[in-house]
């Protein structure tokens, strides 16, 4: 038997809870939410970083704390929610030094305080790898909230910014070349200090502009493929967004640009669907959107064509256990 891929593995568990009472969001959306009221909703996201699989070379113990506050933060910013607080539980293999314990306080405590939220507890045990979970928990009126299955035909397809820097900026950390270093510390910072859009959700999701919502953590061609699923449509790219600065490192390292910004992850942009009477009056409100494309009815998935060439976007990204 073949071994089990992270979402493979992720439906087996959901499927058991298939014939229990359905939640509100169902297990695919990138939070959960408990209905507090008919007004009101309790959102809850959790999100695991692991030291052997999320912290590259190069990045230290306190850029790892705060990118993993980030990963849980840039899915609150996908549904327009402010988180409220943050629960942290920390596995540490021993024997444990006082300054990587300073290190992960220091880089929660930066990312808190960037977002606005806080740190009121959490859980410490022994682990063979570094383990940080981080457990937001905020409110949101349901009618605010920006689901992942409310793209309709005729919608923009837009993100919040340009793509392929943090994989670029992973392979440059992976490498250890020093000129890299030097010549792309962009891609280098885009790497280790990733950040999440959760003003700019926040504004998409109060503006009730935008019709659907995901940050794009797990590559930009799986996060349109999430929304075509979800929405049961298909979606048509005529321009994919790529960095100038990851299209110069691509032409150098004869890599290919759209593969890096495709298919890499943790980007932590927003991927979003807008009215299309909506879009000119939110590209305003939120300068860095950008128009990428188009809601189509069918076929479903997703397309784009680079130059006169109509080519498929598959649907593939970051997933653990492969």
């Amino acid at each position: 038997m073949k071994d089990l891929t992270e979402r493979e593995i992720i439906r087996m568990i959901t499927n058991q809870f298939a014939g229990e009472r359905r939640v509100p969001l169902g297990f695919s959306d990138d939070v959960s939410a408990i209905p507090l009221s008919s007004k009101t909703w309790i959102i809850v996201k959790t999100d695991m970083l692991v030291g052997s699989t999320d912290v590259p070379p190069g990045m230290t113990i306190q850029e790892a704390a705060r990118k993993a506050v980030v990963a849980t933060i840039s899915d609150f910013a996908a549904k327009g929610v402010k988180p409220q607080a943050l629960m942290v539980s920390i596995g540490l293999p021993a024997p444990v030094k006082k300054k990587t314990v300073q290190d992960i306080a220091r880089g929660l405590g930066q990312a808190a305080r960037e977002y606005g939220c806080k740190i009121i507890g959490g859980d410490t045990n022994q682990a063979d790898d570094l383990v940080i979970d981080i457990i937001g928990v905020g409110l949101a009126k349901p009618k605010e909230l920006v689901r992942r299955d409310g793209a309709r035909t005729g919608d923009v397809v837009a993100v919040t910014g340009s793509f392929g820097k943090s994989s670029a900026g992973l392979r440059i950390l992976m490498s250890r070349q020093k000129t890299d270093f030097a010549k792309y510390p962009l891609l280098v910072r885009a790497a280790r200090l990733p950040k999440a859009r959760l003003t700019q959700g926040i504004i998409l999701a109060k503006s009730h502009g935008a019709s659907s919502s995901i940050d794009s953590s797990d590559g930009l061609a799986w996060s349109l493929h999430q929304i075509a699923q979800a929405s049961m449509v298909g979606i048509n790219l005529y321009t994919i967004p790529v960095a100038a600065e990851v299209e110069s490192f691509a032409k150098e390292h004869r890599l290919s640009a759209l593969e890096l910004a495709l298919y890499g992850g943790e980007e932590y942009e927003l991927v979003v669907t807008i009215r299309p009477e909506r879009f000119r009056n939110l590209k305003r409100l939120v300068p860095s959107l950008r128009r990428i494309g188009i809601v189509e009815k069918e076929p479903f998935g997703v397309s784009a064509r680079i130059g006169r060439q109509q080519i498929v976007v598959e649907a593939r990204g970051w997933q653990h256990f492969t």
